[in-house]
């Protein structure tokens, strides 16, 4: 599924999916992605799908529409491509292009070891282990986190590991876990806890839901299931 982040001076605003085969951007309400701003027309540009392609074209816009930072008429899409539409920014990308690959600079940046410090998971009480095995909950699905902002923006990481480390030592750490419930976030490392949704988590764990959006070391990502 292919979808369109709308972000305002880095921030994400509001995310949309493409669900149809034609999406119009502009000031007017009638748009599906409505931008009240006068730099942007009343019908500025579309994005069209064709096929597993999707394209964006200018509508004969005033100031014009920018895909990574190029004036264009009419362009496909790749997945991390950012229009320029007056101050905002529409970010696109697809849930099914994450990748596994290790070693990356993403993944030297945000990762780090496990600090031992981390609590164990509490053990289930007596009645939790003599539940019988058939009422065990389905397979977690496997879960992605993608970079928004920032100089690793549009890298993608699966996580595959049952804990998964982000931030940097000594000014902000969290951990993702993931547990037969889903994933969850946990706390671990500096004064402010991570945000979800634009709110701090606080102490305990939170779990994550398909597109919250997290905020770590001022760096904005988007967690999904795929």
């Amino acid at each position: 599924m292919a979808k369109l982040l709308l972000c305002l001076d880095g921030a994400v605003v509001k995310e949309f999916r493409l669900t149809r085969d034609r999406f119009t951007v502009g000031r007017r309400p009638n748009n599906d992605i409505q931008i009240d701003n006068l730099a942007v027309s009343g019908e500025h540009a579309a994005l069209l799908t064709v096929g597993g392609d999707v394209f964006v074209e200018d509508l004969d816009s005033t100031n014009g529409t920018l895909v990574n930072g190029k004036p264009t008429r009419r362009q496909l899409l790749q997945d991390g491509d950012e229009i320029t539409i007056g101050k905002y920014v529409l970010k696109f990308w697809r849930e099914n292009a994450a990748s596994g690959d290790s070693g990356t600079d993403f993944e030297k940046t945000m990762m780090l070891r496990v600090p031992p410090t981390i609590p164990a998971p509490p053990a289930p009480s007596p009645a939790a282990a003599r539940a019988p095995a058939a009422a065990s909950a389905e397979p977690v699905r496997a879960g992605v986190i993608k970079v928004l902002t920032g100089a690793n923006s549009g890298r993608e990481l699966l996580l595959t590991k049952n804990l998964t480390t982000l931030g940097k030592a000594g000014v902000q750490v969290a951990v993702i876990t993931r547990r037969p419930l889903g994933y969850f976030i946990t706390h671990v490392e500096g004064e402010q806890t991570p945000k979800v949704n634009g709110s701090q988590i606080g102490q305990s764990p939170r779990k994550l839901e398909e597109e919250d959006l997290i905020e770590l070391l001022g760096v904005q990502m988007a967690f999904f299931t795929h």
